[in-house]
């Protein structure tokens, strides 16, 4: 059939933290090429900009510290208010935290947790407002990884912080249905990203290749995981709710 495409995005309006780099920035680009309009939302006012110039359409940014938990919702809902309101958003912001356990310390856990973990459920408070939500097609994506699924050595509070997510997924995708909001989450393998060169600069040379062997099909780009959440977002995916869509390319087969 002629026009046919499950996977449009004409005429949904999402918000897109974590949006000024990485998969943030791919997934903003691809889901404005599919017709969506965006919220840009990010710390990195600059990396922003960079985003909404190679988007297509007229987007919008929000420059935002996802720490300040108090402050998430007067500024979503003013950014709103001035733009349209929305059909869902992706939680892509995140930070890394690499340390032994006997390193580990409290402080570093509260603010990876804030932000990997918490400001899902801020934004998904917000999002369900009346004010908000578009009232139909409703679709929240969080962005977990497969450390949220396997182990890994200096990696506890990382790891809680993802992992969490898969249980504010399930919760959330069953809390939700009936307001016809479906709640899915994206479990990414390695992708090559600066924060994975920020990590990488944290061991030895033969790093690089050992990330390679955990990934059958290699390191993935931020476009593969990009359209994994396109997918989760749009009509094809009108009866998926409550999923982790491993994104990995083969690392947790193994």
């Amino acid at each position: 059939m002629k026009g046919f495409n499950p996977y449009s995005h004409d005429g949904r309006h999402y918000l897109i933290t974590g949006a000024a780099s990485g998969i943030g920035k791919a997934t903003s680009i691809v889901l404005s090429r599919l017709g969506a309009k965006l919220i840009l939302a990010d710390i990195n006012e600059n990396g922003l900009e960079n985003t909404r110039h190679a988007c297509d359409g007229e987007n919008a940014i929000l420059p935002i510290n996802l720490a300040d938990l108090a402050s998430i919702k007067d500024k979503v809902l003013k950014m709103v208010d001035g733009f349209d309101k929305l059909h869902g958003f992706v939680h892509l912001a995140g930070k890394t935290y690499i340390a032994p356990l006997k390193s580990v310390s409290e402080e570093k856990c509260r603010e990876i947790f804030t932000i990997n973990t918490h400001a899902a459920i801020e934004l998904a408070k917000i999002f369900i407002h009346r004010n908000v939500y578009a009232g139909e097609k409703g679709s929240i994506v969080l962005v977990s990884s497969v450390y949220g699924l396997v182990g890994s050595a200096a990696n506890v509070a990382y790891a809680m912080s993802k992992s969490a997510l898969h249980g504010i997924t399930k919760s959330l995708s069953i809390e939700l249905a009936v307001k016809g909001i479906r709640v899915n989450c994206v479990a990414p393998g390695f992708v090559k990203t600066n924060m994975l060169d920020s990590a990488s600069d944290l061991f030895d040379s033969n790093h690089a290749e050992t990330l390679k062997r955990l990934h059958p099909l290699g390191i993935g780009e931020p476009d593969d995981v990009a359209y994994s959440i396109a997918y989760l977002l749009s009509d094809a995916a009108k009866w998926v709710t409550g999923s982790i869509l491993n994104i990995d390319g083969g690392f947790t087969a193994q």
